[in-house]
């Protein structure tokens, strides 16, 4: 393989795919079309004199070609961050990539409205946003395709992460409207609509009512926050939902009630990938801290 005709192009693509898992979840990672992806990986190929993926239903492997390469284009790509880390220290500039974890409340109440003020602050960071459960934040962390992830209480964590609180999100009762008694009794023998995994991400909540020995009629899982806010402004139901989430799909026709601490609160915290977090990272942690008890009051409960 003649190094001095490889593109970065090619293997940004390539280290995409390998991390991805699929042409198209790449293209969307780095913003670009698919075909431009397959033509960066079949190019990167032609130089290696090989296959670099096995093609499959369910998407793309490595071959042993391809793991062959797949930690020293690592590498490569790493040396050049810390590269222009350095260069941006010596000028008093903060530069390199900002890869941030969230579920979708904190990303709606906490991280998009950081992120206006901190492209200004510091213009040469790259920033990247991966969305998900606590499971999946987990899974990015450790495999370092986020650099911290902010994660909601749900599921053990199950590695050895580095973790720190950051605060306690109220959990909300969202009700029709002109409710008058929005006491968590009114879910006895009710519909109750909540956001999760549609395959059995409520037990957050209903761990919290079974301590209660508040039994719902019928429990509905949505995806999206704002179908439960919808289903409750039809009157389909009441929901429950994480404060962050409730205010940002909040919407004409319901109202949340705030219901009784500790029980009603989840811990938030900020998980951090295996080793030191950047310089990117770490400032925008610091935002976080400072500026995030101001962005989610009424939200939540900050040290």
């Amino acid at each position: 393989m003649d190094v001095s005709r490889l593109q970065l192009a090619w293997l940004a693509s390539f280290l995409a795919v390998a991390e991805a898992g699929t042409m198209t979840a790449a293209a969307r990672v780095l913003h670009l079309t698919q075909p431009r992806v397959s033509a960066h990986v079949a190019a990167l190929e032609k130089e290696a004199g090989g296959p670099l993926f096995e093609r499959n239903a369910r998407g793309v492997s490595l071959t042993p070609l391809g793991s062959y390469l797949l930690p020293r284009a690592r590498r490569v790509f790493d040396e050049l961050r810390g590269a222009a880390e350095d260069m941006a220290a010596h000028r008093g500039e903060l530069a390199g990539r900002l890869r941030i974890g969230s579920y979708p409340g904190a990303s709606a109440a906490l991280i998009m409205p950081l992120l206006t003020a901190f492209r200004s602050r510091h213009p040469a960071v790259e920033i990247d946003l991966v969305e998900g459960d606590a499971v999946r934040l987990e899974q990015a962390a450790t495999r370092g395709h986020v650099d911290f992830a902010v994660r909601a209480a749900g599921p053990p964590m199950a590695g050895e992460l580095p973790s720190v609180p950051l605060c306690e999100e109220k959990i909300v009762l969202v009700t029709p409207a002109g409710t008058t008694d929005a006491g968590i009794g009114l879910v006895a023998d009710a519909t109750v609509i909540v956001s999760g995994d549609p395959q059995g991400g409520w037990a957050d909540y209903r761990d919290r009512l079974e301590t209660l020995d508040v039994r719902p009629r019928q429990v509905v899982v949505a995806t999206m926050p704002t179908t439960v806010t919808a289903f409750v402004r039809a009157g389909l139901g009441l929901g429950l939902l994480g404060a962050f989430a409730a205010h940002a799909a909040a919407c004409p026709g319901t109202a949340s009630a705030e219901l009784p601490a500790p029980l009603w609160r989840r811990e938030v915290r900020v998980v951090y990938r295996p080793g030191a977090v950047a310089p990117p990272g770490a400032a925008f942690i610091d935002m976080l801290r400072q500026e995030g008890p101001a962005l989610t009051a009424g939200l939540a409960a900050w040290p």
